[in-house]
């Protein structure tokens, strides 16, 4: 049975920003219009008018997302950004997916439509922005300021203690290797900081699949996968600490707590709380 999707689930957070204003900007509009599409069926009773105006709206997100990738990609070189060539493959093909859609759209019902447009949004458009465009934001932002991003807010609470706690512990220990040492004590100090947040990640993942597992979560291989990608990056980050200045690896956790605490919290956990509460337990 189709699972009902409720637009006001898709919100800007703030945890999306990069830290550029005209790219968070073009990004929060682009969020609008995706939205509004997916509002269309609340404001009319007539399929063929409803598939037309989405067609409209659509296309109208295309071109704005077009344009946006133009911006950003001048953006980037501006700032010199490594990454450049990748992060522009990228964006072509994120064009390519959102123009065969435009195209399909026409031999496509409303559903499905409405199911295309919210796996575009979640799958695509918010993965891009927090993996990859997070990245353009760390690249130009000192240590101290990502060191500011990385603590813990009470709003990434999901709702379930247990897990809650587990998150915040998280947390907790990756900020250990911001602390104050002698120059002579910081490496051991951060050996032993990511070892510690590797050993309880894993920990912790694995009561989270256990609770997927008891609500019969319906996504629970894919968020296990994630998890699994999680833990080979953090490994990866573990074994080239002793190749790494002080510094750079402090930057490159702060980058992790980023894309993998606190993206995976926002969204991915979010999304077991929201099932569970709008279809377990209804």
């Amino acid at each position: 049975m189709r699972t009902k999707i409720d637009p006001n689930h898709l919100v800007w957070k703030s945890e999306y920003n990069i830290g550029d204003f005209k790219t968070d900007n073009e990004h929060q509009t682009m969020f609008k219009i995706a939205k509004k599409a997916l509002l269309i069926r609340k404001l009319h009773g007539n399929e063929e008018k409803e598939i037309k105006e989405l067609k409209e709206i659509i296309t109208a997100l295309y071109n704005y997302t077009a344009m946006h990738f133009k911006n950003e990609e001048k953006y980037m070189y501006t700032i010199q950004y490594p990454d450049l060539q990748r992060h522009k493959q990228i964006h072509k093909n994120l064009l390519n997916v959102l123009n065969d859609f435009v195209k399909s759209i026409n031999s496509l019902t409303i559903d499905e439509i409405e199911d295309q447009l919210y796996v575009f949004v979640e799958s695509y458009f918010i993965k891009h922005i927090v993996d990859e465009d997070k990245l353009i934001g760390a690249w130009c932002t000192s240590l101290e300021r990502l060191r500011k991003f990385s603590q813990w807010k009470e709003s990434y609470k999901i709702g379930h203690p247990h897990i809650d706690a587990q998150h915040q512990k998280l947390f907790e220990i990756a900020n250990e290797a911001f602390q104050e040492v002698s120059p002579s004590q910081r490496d051991q100090k951060n050996k032993e900081t990511m070892k510690h947040l590797y050993e309880y990640m894993k920990e912790h993942f694995k009561d989270e699949e256990a609770f997927m597992k008891e609500i019969n979560y319906p996504q629970y291989e894919e968020h296990k996968q994630l998890h699994k990608e999680i833990i080979n990056d953090c490994n990866e980050l573990l074994q080239d600490i002793n190749n790494m200045d002080a510094e750079v690896f402090e930057k490159e956790l702060a980058k992790t707590i980023d894309r993998h605490l606190i993206r995976h919290v926002i969204e991915d956990d979010n999304k077991i709380m929201y099932w569970y509460t709008k279809e377990c337990c209804k």
